[in-house]
């Protein structure tokens, strides 16, 4: 076991580094909060600390913040990055939380998003803040009523706005916690708060736990005085080829899905290599050599709520999510905040198809939703599972609504309390 504070070196990920190049045998690397004679007692990073396989970080009661210099993950597997078009094989990473464990995002965050957005600084969120300083709004639409989802959505916060040789979109760069390729795993007790993207994503990783981890994230953020929007702050991400992983005991909120499985195999895109920048995905995307699918995953016990999309989301686009099992979700938004519950696939659009075979042996139970929005919505093709155990206080539509005729087959749904007046199963 070695302790980082044993290591200070001129800046602190070189401190991390060197504690973890010096840890023994037992693979234990124990981040305290930090001791130093410039009064500082949390971490700021530059950069990524990579672990390596066989390596154990607890973290004690420390804060690990991002510097506004970075513009990279909290932590990443150190097979993967800028330039890795292959992905070597790790095993045996974990990240311990002890006591109050953050991760927190920079004060001035260069990049926040995903692919799909563009930098923007300022970012204004309200609406009357887009009238006043969103320069990709037309003159003639500066107007409360006429601005649109996609004036809000499409870009997001970022100090690399406009800079020459720097990447105008988000990336995975902008993920908290990014492993690829690892198999026996586990992140707990830790709380990540403004996270510049998603907070943990994993790719093709196995055999693992992500538990006990609350978020404290709302899809903006006062910067400078003005709130400024920040986009694709989910929670937990599963990737494509992840399988027997465990999520539980998960609280708090997140800007955008809590908990998203996505087997995403896009139709419209060419090959792109491992390590490129635009794209959320760190790993190469030709499935002719990976795993496409995501199966035999575990999700109970979650507390939470988010400020934009869903609860628990299952998405797969040419590729399958199956055996999965959903229990214990309790939505807890506050009445101003309209939440999704639980959605299983999409209508087929940017992401690709929905295939009849898309989402099997899928189990919901014990679901309590408290919002406006659709409880259990199924936008794709579900093949054998059940629902049962579902309270839904308040809804607009039905507690489980279906958009496809033939979107429901061999699913059995029992034991669902639906507000006076709404029905218990609908077409969408």
């Amino acid at each position: 076991m070695v302790n980082v504070n044993d290591f200070l070196k001129q800046n602190d990920n070189e401190a991390l580094d060197a504690a973890i190049a010096a840890r023994g045998a037992d693979g234990i690397v124990v981040i305290p909060p930090r001791e130093s004679a410039d009064g500082r007692d949390f971490w700021l990073l530059d950069r990524a600390v990579l672990l390596p396989s066989n390596t154990t970080v607890i973290l004690q009661n420390c804060k690990i913040k991002l510097s506004d210099r970075c513009r990279d993950n909290f932590f990443r597997s150190a097979n993967c990055g800028m330039g890795i078009e292959e992905n070597e094989p790790l095993c045996n990473i974990h990240i311990k939380g002890e006591g109050n464990a953050v991760l927190e995002g920079a004060d001035h965050p260069r990049a926040t998003g995903d692919g799909g957005k563009i930098l923007k600084n300022p970012c204004p969120f309200t609406v009357e803040d887009i009238c006043k300083y969103a320069d990709w709004v037309p003159a003639e639409r500066k107007t409360p009523a006429q601005i649109t989802f996609a004036d809000r959505h499409d870009c997001s916060y970022g100090t690399d706005a406009g800079k020459e040789n720097e990447s105008q979109k988000g990336d995975w760069r902008g993920i908290g916690i990014l492993f690829a390729c690892v198999e026996h795993f586990s992140i707990r007790g830790i709380t990540v708060r403004e996270s510049h993207g998603w907070a943990i994503s994993l790719e093709a990783c196995a055999n693992g736990y992500l538990e006990k981890i609350h978020f404290d994230a709302r899809m903006n953020k006062v910067i400078d005085g003005m709130l400024q929007n920040m986009e694709n702050q989910d929670g937990i991400d599963l990737r494509n080829g992840c399988h027997d992983i465990t999520i539980q005991d998960i609280t708090g909120e997140t800007g955008d899905d809590v908990i998203a499985l996505t087997a995403i195999v896009g139709s419209k895109r060419g090959y792109i290599p491992g390590g490129s920048l635009g794209t959320t995905h760190v790993m190469h995307n030709d499935y002719t050599r990976r795993d496409p699918d995501i199966y035999n995953v575990i999700i109970r016990n979650v507390r939470a709520y988010s400020s934009l999309c869903y609860i628990v989301r299952l998405l797969p686009c040419n590729a399958q999510i199956r055996n999965v099992v959903i229990d214990g979700v309790i939505d807890t938004s506050p009445t101003d905040v309209i939440c999704g519950g639980i959605f299983l696939g999409e209508q087929d659009a940017a992401y690709g198809k929905n295939l009849p075979d898309s989402l099997q042996n899928i189990t919901i139970s014990n679901f309590v939703y408290n919002n406006v929005k659709k409880a259990i919505r199924v936008d794709g093709y579900w093949k054998n599972g059940t629902i049962t155990g579902v309270i839904a206080t308040r809804t607009k539509f039905p507690v489980v609504s279906y958009l496809r005729e033939n979107g429901l087959q061999n699913v059995q749904i029992s034991n669902i309390v639906a507000p006076e007046g709404q029905s218990e199963i609908g077409k969408a």
